[in-house]
């Protein structure tokens, strides 16, 4: 089973206009309506094509919209287990002018994490894990966990084999990295948060890097480099994946879908080679898509571009 972790979630509005103007009534042609939250971004990556693999967003919703949230969950095939609260789950809205390309994110606020919700619904997340089980850690920590939250779960679970994934940053990745979890994923930016004194001026460098004895401890290690493409540490092997290029309509959720098609192809036993050009093919594909969604044609075109560099 993959535990994907998503307190803070949201009812994602995406319209999409032809032109945005100020001072004048803006109608979108198209509206669409998604669970959001980076847990469930990773969701449909993970769901979306065979090996099928069992997984559950845990998340906190409550108030008419998060019943809502629960049918358009269910609706997009989206496991979920809740921790109930009194609050209206939020709405964001995410404006796409497709004339210019340009997007215009407009998030509401999210309800107060206290103690005690904090206390239940970690209570609720722990009690759903089993030995050998993933867990995914997606995004910044929400306000009200503390930095060492994910540093807890590692060692709380080593001894039940718990295959943990961090892809957040700052304070938060520093102490998870000392807690040797079994997978990071960072950007060629949050990299500096755990080591700030290091210089990578080339591929080459960041290779070096991943033979080195600072991750020995970690199974699967990625470095995302924009459109330079990815380069991973996955067990044994460093290899480089160049993403190809292409004319992105929304890159708001791409992070997300890549972390989902690594620890899909992880869990299902593929090849370090499959699963790194599984999950940058992920991510590529969903940037040509104005919702988070997936095809199977942008999919195989994608993959079939990548170029793959072994070390």
């Amino acid at each position: 089973m993959i535990h994907l972790v998503c307190p803070n979630p949201a009812i994602d509005r995406t319209l999409l206009v032809d032109g945005f103007a100020k001072s004048i009534p803006n109608r979108p042609y198209e509206v669409k309506e998604f669970p959001g939250g980076k847990g469930f971004n990773v969701a449909y990556a993970i769901g979306f094509e065979e090996p099928k693999t069992d997984f559950c967003v845990h998340t906190i919703a409550g108030g008419r919209n998060g019943e809502y949230l629960g049918e358009l969950a269910n609706a997009n095939k989206v496991p979920v287990k809740f921790t109930k609260i009194d609050s209206n789950t939020r709405v964001c809205n995410i404006i796409m002018d497709t004339k210019n390309k340009q997007t215009y994110p407009i998030y509401e606020n999210s309800f107060n994490l206290n103690k005690n919700l904090l206390v239940e619904y970690t209570s609720s997340l722990k009690k759903s894990i089993a030995p050998e089980d993933y867990i995914v850690f997606s995004g910044s920590l929400m306000k009200g966990m503390p930095s060492d939250y994910i540093a807890n779960f590692i060692e709380e679970f080593r001894e039940q084999n718990v295959k943990i994934f961090v892809d957040t940053s700052g304070e938060a990745l520093k102490k998870a990295y000392f807690s040797k979890p079994y997978a990071i994923k960072i950007n060629d930016e949050e990299i500096l948060d755990i080591f700030p004194d290091a210089k990578f001026d080339s591929i080459k460098n960041y290779a070096e890097f991943l033979g080195s004895d600072k991750i020995n401890d970690i199974p699967v290690f990625i470095i995302t480099l924009g459109e330079k493409g990815v380069i991973a540490k996955i067990g044994d092997q460093i290899l480089a994946v160049e993403a190809a290029r292409v004319d992105a309509k929304n890159p708001i959720a791409c992070g997300d879908f890549f972390l989902g098609g690594l620890v899909k192809n992880l869990a299902t036993g593929q090849s370090a080679e499959t699963i790194l050009k599984k999950a940058t093919s992920y991510s590529t594909a969903n940037v040509l898509s104005w919702y988070p969604e997936l095809t199977k044609e942008a999919i195989n075109d994608v993959f079939s571009s990548l170029k793959v560099t072994h070390f």
